[in-house]
């Protein structure tokens, strides 16, 4: 370790580091990667025309449209994970040239672990994806939205405030809402972005789409989707939210962020199958799956009180 720049040691995406200039120097890219790195650095976001082939996106639509009402407003308005059920939204989550991208700028291995279907704009306000996942080391997440047709004006755009992903993570405690397992309080955080985004004076962007188009962004972006004003028009498109190798991750929503008890996620790679063991600083964690939470089992991280109880039942000593 002596030789390793203390910006090199810092346990963050290299993209999102204070040190990113400089780290930039030592990196051996192109003129156009340099220029993409910078600008997902700078502004939080990355746009790529036409990653995604059209063929591949209208097998994919065929066999998803079945899954979906009508008319806007029905139910269901999304499918989480159809990938479980269809090869094709599988294989949209796994794409290399989009893998290429994620590992530039990340410098890990991307883990693609769930997936978002939409028939119709979902017209939500403004999030950070910090709120449902995280990461220790932090931001190591990130999302991807393909467009699977045009998105325009009319359907319910997405929208995203530039550069807002160089503010701190926001969770449930910071602003006074205890950790829950349903969405009562959810409108509570959403009034807060809003009036932060404004008090801090960021500017909301819309952002329009041609089919086969794809959006990355750093998962502290705050972003949402703009009301659909065409009446009963689609926007078809998929969301895939990655993570990357040796991390812990975690729901902070469903977390008591003040004692560190962390409601693990038990993550499934969506381009392999397989289940992706937590780590720290490269070493493994262990878990505990106490129904509805998973906790880790580190001298960094403590367990609820009654969860130790239980285990010392079990095991006939303190768990640790």
């Amino acid at each position: 370790m002596k030789n390793v720049s203390v910006a090199q040691r810092m346990n963050l995406p290299w993209v999102e580091s204070p040190f990113f200039d400089d780290l930039l120097l030592k990196k051996d890219l192109t003129p156009e990667q340099r220029e993409m790195v910078t600008h997902y650095n700078r502004e939080g976001f990355l746009v790529l025309r036409q990653q995604v082939a059209h063929e591949l996106i209208d097998r994919t639509l065929r066999e998803i449209e079945g899954e979906y009402p009508a008319t806007v407003g029905e139910d269901p308005t999304r499918h989480q994970d159809l990938w479980k059920k269809y090869g094709t939204v599988r294989e949209l989550a796994s794409q290399p040239q989009i893998f290429d991208v994620l590992r530039m700028l990340y410098d890990r291995e991307p883990v693609p672990f769930q997936t978002l279907n939409f028939k119709f704009g979902t017209q939500q306000r403004a999030h950070s994806d910090t709120i449902h996942f995280s990461s220790t080391p932090a931001r190591f997440m990130c999302g991807v939205w393909v467009a699977l047709e045009e998105t325009n004006a009319t359907n319910g755009p997405l929208f995203y405030y530039p550069r807002s992903h160089r503010q701190e993570e926001f969770n449930y405690f910071d602003i006074g809402i205890e950790a829950e397992e349903n969405y009562a309080e959810y409108h509570n955080y959403e009034d807060f972005m809003e009036e932060f985004m404004e008090a801090k004076g960021y500017l909301r962007q819309e952002i329009h789409m041609q089919k086969g188009d794809v959006l990355i962004w750093s998962s502290n972006l705050a972003h949402g989707g703009m009301p659909i004003k065409g009446g009963n028009v689609t926007r078809w498109s998929q969301v895939t939210h990655y993570y990357f190798e040796g991390c812990m991750y975690y729901s902070p929503r469903f977390s008591d962020m003040f004692s560190k008890n962390l409601n693990l996620r038990h993550v499934i790679n969506i381009a392999t199958g397989k289940v992706v063991q937590h780590s720290e600083n490269g070493k493994s964690i262990e878990t505990i799956n106490t129904g509805n939470f998973r906790y880790a089992v580190s001298h960094n991280f403590t367990l609820p009180v009654l969860v130790k109880e239980v285990l010392k039942k079990i095991i006939g000593k303190k768990p640790f």
